[in-house]
């Protein structure tokens, strides 16, 4: 909890548990206030409504999210090593800290105000570095990709499709999980290698 507004912290800590945990239909400012031990009114200080709040859950995991593959991914050497780390730390991340990486996809644009675009486009980051990361590999020859775009954009949607598997609890019960994250994860990053850059 920062020093500064651990109060508002606290009620971001109990909204993102009680939406990971109940979903938002069960998530409303007199519950969080509750299970805060406050009026809703000291809520009202920090968050305008339940969309701000909900706005403001997002912003701090996509962040969280694009600061924990940048922290891995940008010391990387070559455009290879890069690619592969920002594929396993999207996955990594997710594993690790499921209520912040649920919140990201658990509520529908429908539920809510629309998202802010320059927050969307603040939320690209970690997507941006994947977009450029393969436009530097397709140059060196490393990848055989048409539209770098659309390539980043089937590689979020495949790691989301992998950790949301784990995280539901929808593996077969007959397949190791470690050993799916794992074989998984290289099925990706092998689907846009060209073979001499396989390593």
């Amino acid at each position: 909890m920062s020093e500064e507004n651990p109060l508002r912290d606290q009620i971001l800590d109990i909204s993102r548990s009680m939406l990971f945990k109940d979903g938002y239909k069960s998530l409303s400012m007199r519950k969080i206030a509750k299970r805060a031990g406050v009026s809703a009114t000291s809520i009202y200080l920090y968050f305008e409504n339940k969309d701000h709040l909900l706005h403001t859950l997002i912003e701090e995991s996509v962040e969280d999210l694009s600061r924990y593959i940048e922290d891995k991914a940008l010391p990387s050497g070559s455009c290879i090593d890069r690619f592969k780390t920002i594929i396993n730390g999207y996955v990594e991340f997710g594993l690790k800290f499921p209520e912040k990486y649920e919140i990201i996809y658990k509520v529908g644009p429908n539920s809510m105000a629309r998202y802010p675009k320059e927050k969307f486009r603040k939320a690209r980051r970690a997507y941006e570095l994947l977009v450029k990361t393969i436009e530097e590999s397709v140059e060196k020859g490393q990848m055989d990709v048409d539209e770098p775009l659309v390539a980043a954009y089937s590689i979020w949607a495949q790691l989301h499709g992998i950790v949301s598997v784990v995280l539901n609890g929808r593996l077969d019960s007959r397949i190791n999980k470690e050993k799916f994250i794992e074989d998984s994860i290289e099925h990706v990053i092998q689907g846009f290698l060209v073979r001499a850059a396989v390593t």
